[in-house]
């Protein structure tokens, strides 16, 4: 519990002004006499009184008191001194640079903290091959074709997205949130334990299809729980969250120079992603958005119908183009690194 006072020498008009309730970090309202509760804000419990004695000169002096919990899970301690500056200095509006667009309701910023973690899971699962497949083609003795039909025949896992979302559409997003990042980290510790390169690819082939579709259910939870101004910010922590979990598969990548199977360490460090997953999903509720609408039938007019299609296809046809170039240059980024460069695992963990 955070408890932020402030002492103040108020005229009668300010005074009356604090006794107005906040619309700025926090949305009050009224709990009794000098008393304000939580309307909405990203709080688990908000409370804020004021204690008023009058002055000889005409002035009060005002004790303000407020206490509060974040309802922000994982990430809290980010914002805590953002928050408490917020909490201090009152506004007129809701306008802080660091905060989306919106107040977040404690449901929101909760949903978004959690969904995040997972987002950190997703990034290391999706990193693991391209960053370690370099080292597995050294133990097994095989070269740069292997490695690249490797690559090609993992990109089939996109059949496994698309089972997953649309079950994801039918069951609900929150079980398959549980299934595909349990799953996708087990069949990558199994990966760790692979005896040849074949067994190494068709674990990957369906363990990297498991945390694309993880990927877009966290998406999808986000834009569904999230204000409407605030999605493009929440898209933005997610992505950031991802990053650091690309960034953690880079950083262990080292124990793969301990000797000619330590890149299994890398695959077995997954498990621990289960354990993330588990308690992510039991705090996580389905979304409302699923839950208001799932029986519910759309039907749409042929011009939009048409109009889906066309837009579809666009960013279809965009995401097509730049993996041509993306997905090469990231499968073969380490070999190139350790063929043409010298380069070792702790030199690539520096460099990248």
């Amino acid at each position: 519990m955070t408890v932020v006072r402030t002492h103040l020498a108020c005229t009668n008009a300010e005074l009356a002004e604090r006794r107005e309730p906040r619309v700025d970090i926090v949305a009050e309202r009224a709990a009794g006499t000098d008393e304000w509760g939580l309307e909405e804000g990203p709080f688990r419990s908000y409370r804020r009184t004021i204690n008023a004695t009058a002055r000889p000169d005409g002035r009060n002096d005002v004790v303000e008191t407020t206490t509060y919990r974040l309802g922000i899970p994982v990430w809290g301690w980010l914002f805590a001194w953002p928050i408490r500056r917020a909490i201090a200095n009152r506004q007129e509006q809701f306008s802080y640079w660091w905060a989306p667009p919106d107040r977040l309701s404690a449901h929101a910023a909760s949903t978004l903290g959690l969904l995040c973690a997972v987002q950190i899971v997703d990034g290391y699962l999706g990193t693991v091959l391209t960053q370690t497949l370099s080292f597995a083609i050294d133990e097994f003795g095989r070269g740069n074709t292997a490695q690249g039909v490797v690559f090609g025949i993992v990109r089939f896992g996109v059949l496994v997205t698309l089972i997953m979302s649309f079950l994801a559409d039918r069951r609900g997003r929150r079980p398959l949130l549980l299934f595909t990042g349990v799953s996708s980290c087990v069949l990558t510790f199994l990966g760790g334990l692979s005896p040849n390169l074949v067994s190494l690819g068709g674990t990957q082939l369906v363990a990297r299809g498991l945390s694309t579709a993880l990927g877009i259910l966290i998406a999808i939870m986000a834009v569904e729980e999230m204000p409407a101004r605030s999605r493009a910010w929440a898209a933005s922590v997610l992505t950031m969250s991802a990053g650091l979990g690309s960034g953690m598969a880079v950083w262990v990548l080292p124990l793969a120079d301990l000797s000619v199977r330590g890149w299994r360490a890398i695959y077995l460090l997954s498990s621990l992603g289960i354990v993330v997953i588990v308690w992510a999903w039991r705090r996580l509720p389905e979304t409302r958005r699923f839950t208001e609408h799932a029986e519910e039938q759309i039907v749409l007019s042929d011009t939009d119908r048409a109009r889906r299609r066309i837009r579809f296809g666009l960013l279809g046809a965009s995401l097509l183009l730049l993996a041509l170039f993306a997905a090469p240059a990231s499968g073969f980024h380490n070999e190139f690194l350790r063929d043409e460069r010298g380069f070792s695992g702790v030199d690539i963990t520096v460099f990248t």
